[in-house]
């Protein structure tokens, strides 16, 4: 999950990024929540640039629950392309 330009803060098991942590993007896009094993797993929020956010419950770095205070997402997808989907999605301007 970590690549180049990404700032970790948080704790390692094993050398991987386990427990309550801060995952920052290099667009800076930032994660906040639990961590399990290098991913995204249990609860967790995915805060923008634009101010919005994004509510998830995680499992092994896919979404498996949105809060109802979030946009709904139709499809899981594995967390780097779901951080890219909801941040396309969050500075797309809507039509109408």
């Amino acid at each position: 999950m970590e690549y180049t330009g990404s700032q970790y803060i948080g704790e390692f098991v094993d050398g991987r990024m386990e427990g309550d942590a801060e995952y920052i993007l290099p667009t800076e896009t930032k994660y906040v929540g639990e961590m399990k094993d290098g991913m995204f797993h249990g609860q967790g929020t995915l805060y923008f640039p634009n101010g919005s956010r994004f509510d998830a419950v995680w499992e092994k770095g896919l979404v498996v629950k949105v809060s109802l205070n979030s946009p709904i997402w139709t499809h899981l997808e594995r967390s780097l392309q779901a951080v890219t989907t909801v941040e396309m999605a969050s500075i797309t301007q809507t039509r109408g």
